[in-house]
């Protein structure tokens, strides 16, 4: 059996969505939504429905990796899919990726592959390396920006994803894990919260204990994206991030490389307020508002101590 886990916050029309394509295309399995604690009416759909999915209710935002946790040791299956709730899934996607779980038992993990609305693979989303110091430093002194073109730049951010293949990390949006995998490393490490960087440090604790995981292409869901930033203010998004970025190279990199990846971050922050003084950086914000975001997430970040991390 096949639980399939969905966290809510505050996702609007995009949950319903997510259900019925999932009722739709995925009959047998067991569907549950933790809800940390959402605001708007993305739940008014369970009303009018019969025999749905399991719904659990947070009294308050636990954040991604505890909602995943709380999912997961609820549910009945096997195998675990985690798919956000700005997907929807395509006929056969989730049989394929149950496949290639069952195909090599020393593949615990598999994501599938996601397509943009207009119908073409989210290439930056769907198979990416674990990060780097060197890849954190060509994303915040915009090397990357520079020298798009020369993908070296960039060893945590890879593309052409056509291929079925062993990786890293592919696409959180539908990660299916064995119960056992999850079992084994502890499931979702809550300390990063409310979001980032969590399904990057499962996928790394996976691959520490012996663990493979595989990129099906075959497994396809739509991903509308950026549902989440909708509701978070850009210093709140650059606060998080960054804070869990630098607690993830902590982890499994050690001090030195932590110290080092909280200078370059702080680095590319002041140097992108600076930026936004003549071109605004955050969309839709003035160039005053831009640069106060950038300025005050680096002070924010500057003077993060470890217990904080």
């Amino acid at each position: 059996m096949i639980s399939i886990v969905i966290v809510n916050w505050n996702s609007g029309g995009l949950l319903e969505n997510c259900v019925r394509s999932l009722l739709r295309n995925a009959a047998g399995c067991q569907i549950i939504v933790v809800d940390n604690a959402s605001t708007d009416s993305s739940l008014l759909f369970f009303e009018q429905m019969q025999d749905g999915p399991v719904l659990i209710r947070n009294s308050r935002n636990v954040g991604f990796a505890a909602g995943s946790n709380l999912g997961w040791r609820a549910g009945e299956g096997s195998l675990l899919l985690f798919l956000n709730p700005d997907t929807e899934c395509f006929p056969g996607s989730i049989d394929r990726l149950e496949q290639t779980l069952i195909a090599d038992k020393e593949v615990w993990a598999a994501g599938g592959q996601l397509i943009s609305p207009s119908g073409t693979p989210q290439e930056d989303f769907n198979v990416r390396a674990f990060p780097s110091v060197a890849g954190v430093a060509a994303e915040m002194l915009l090397i990357e920006e520079i020298w798009n073109s020369i993908r070296w730049f960039r060893p945590d951010r890879r593309t052409g994803s056509a291929c079925e293949a062993d990786v890293d990390q592919p696409a959180a949006a539908c990660l299916m894990v064995s119960r056992e995998a999850l079992e084994t490393v502890g499931g979702f490490d809550e300390e990063f919260r409310p979001a980032w960087f969590e399904d990057v440090d499962l996928c790394r604790r996976i691959r520490n204990h012996g663990g493979r995981i595989r990129y099906q292409p075959e497994a396809r869901f739509l991903h509308h994206g950026g549902y989440s930033l909708a509701h978070l203010a850009p210093q709140s998004f650059l606060e998080h991030f960054h804070r869990n970025q630098i607690r993830y190279f902590r982890k499994h990199h050690g001090e030195r490389a932590a110290s080092h990846v909280k200078r370059l971050i702080v680095a590319g922050l002041l140097m992108r307020s600076v930026v936004s003084i003549a071109y605004p950086l955050v969309p839709h914000e003035s160039r005053a508002a831009s640069a106060k975001s950038f300025w005050n997430a680096a002070r924010l970040i500057s003077k993060l101590s470890e217990t904080e991390l």
